[in-house]
């Protein structure tokens, strides 16, 4: 299991730090593997943390839809996105003080497909950029220098609104 590869080198990066799990985990939900592997054995992950695009990876209790996370319980946003696909998206990651968040899809057609969740763009048809098919997939790698998915030779997976 690829997941298993990038925290054993997580493990050793002293610009990480990885939080053991000490209770069991359970969700209603059946999530996509990694992220089950995940939070079977931590809670959370900050990496990078001094760098410009440090991330951290939520905590279990933590992982909430993500509209409920950016916006108000009596928000209008709420009219608009009932219905919506992004109501099956779950906060992965964020770095709060930028408003920069990711969102890992728990739907059956998109299992574990995640979104750059910015503040100001998120479930925004045309601006819902799929980022990866892998909630760890290139985040460590980018080692907190950039998003990854603003790079120039990024290439995207298309938009999550795209074919629905």
């Amino acid at each position: 299991m690829k997941i298993i590869e990038v925290i054993k080198k997580i493990e050793q990066d002293s610009n990480c730090r990885l939080v053991k799990r000490t209770t069991d985990f359970t969700n209603e939900s059946a999530p996509p593997e990694d992220l089950n592997y995940f939070f079977s054995h931590y809670d959370s992950l900050q990496m990078f943390s001094d760098k410009p695009y440090g991330i951290k990876i939520v905590s279990s209790n933590e992982f909430i839809p993500t509209s409920k996370r950016l916006y108000l319980e009596d928000d209008v946003i709420w009219e608009e996105l009932e219905g919506d696909i992004s109501n099956e998206w779950y906060l992965i990651a964020e770095s709060e003080q930028i408003n920069q968040y990711i969102s890992i899809d728990l739907s059956a057609s998109h299992l574990g497909y995640c979104y750059d969740s910015f503040l100001e763009t998120h479930a925004t048809p045309g601006d819902s950029q799929i980022i990866a098919k892998s909630f760890l997939e290139h985040l460590y790698a980018s080692k907190g220098e950039n998003w990854f998915w603003l790079a120039d030779n990024f290439e995207s997976y298309g938009d999550a609104y795209e074919g629905r």
